[in-house]
């Protein structure tokens, strides 16, 4: 989903700079549509990661209250996860704040 991210950033961003006559209605619809589609990825992010938070805390706690090598090594797995879970999600929702600043961009060349 990054790569489809930064490829996508890459062409609007050449749009945006390319002295080529566009169509800037056609490409703010599109920039709508691809907006759309990364919110409903951002959203299932944010669940999976919140998910593997909420598990890696309980069995943290039980952890605490029942400590047994199982419970840790079930912790350290699921530190494993949440950790790049985290990262990539905060790479997508930086991105999607990218794109709302394109869409007003994109809004103001329509103005002019």
């Amino acid at each position: 989903m990054i790569n489809f991210l930064n490829k996508y950033l890459g062409e609007i961003n050449q749009k945006l700079e390319g002295s080529k006559k566009e169509n800037w209605e056609s490409v703010l619809k599109h920039h709508r549509e691809t907006i759309k589609f990364l919110q409903h990825e951002r959203l299932i992010h944010l669940l999976v990661t919140l998910a593997f938070a909420i598990k890696f805390i309980v069995v943290m706690m039980f952890t605490l209250i029942y400590p047994q090598p199982i419970l840790l090594v079930i912790d350290g797995l699921l530190l494993v996860l949440l950790v790049p879970y985290i990262f990539h999600y905060f790479k997508l929702e930086n991105g999607v704040q990218k794109l709302y600043w394109i869409d007003k961009l994109i809004r103001d060349i329509i103005k002019a």
